[in-house]
């Protein structure tokens, strides 16, 4: 059951992508090798204060707008260094020779990361199995 649970969560919230160009396939590899913990924590942060804003999330979890703020200008920096001195030729690269669809194709792949990180989280991980416990045990039999 439990492997079943993660290929849910996983087409819940990934899309898959086909880099298709050499450019766009090493602007990729840099995003992902040189993205450090620090940064995975920066990202997580940015994308959930992303995502309580949704109106569905906004009175369930009421982030500060220094707070948001705060992670805003975290991952522009993390952007400008990342993208400015790190993976900057590549990102001149993608961009030169394949275009913005390209590099934004590429650059999704960082908000990956980011649920990647989230949901590699132990808690996150147990958090996510938690609803089992309420489902009518007569229902599981059905798949046996």
């Amino acid at each position: 059951m439990k492997k079943i649970l993660q290929i849910l969560i996983f087409f819940l919230f990934f899309q898959t992508h086909s880099l298709a160009g050499q450019y766009s396939d090493r602007f990729a590899n840099c995003l992902m090798q040189k993205t450090t913990e620090r940064d995975k924590i920066v990202l997580v942060r940015w994308v959930f204060s992303v995502i309580a804003q949704h109106s569905a999330l906004s009175t369930e979890f009421q982030i500060s707008s220094d707070k948001v703020r705060n992670h805003e200008i975290a991952v522009a920096d993390y952007m400008q260094y990342i993208l400015g001195s790190v993976c900057f030729q590549e990102t001149k690269d993608v961009l030169n020779y394949e275009g913005v669809d390209a590099f934004g194709e590429a650059f999704e792949l960082l908000g990956e990361l980011a649920m990647l990180s989230l949901m590699e989280d132990q808690r996150v991980n147990e958090a996510f199995e938690n609803w089992i416990k309420y489902l009518d045990p007569n229902f599981l039999k059905k798949f046996d």
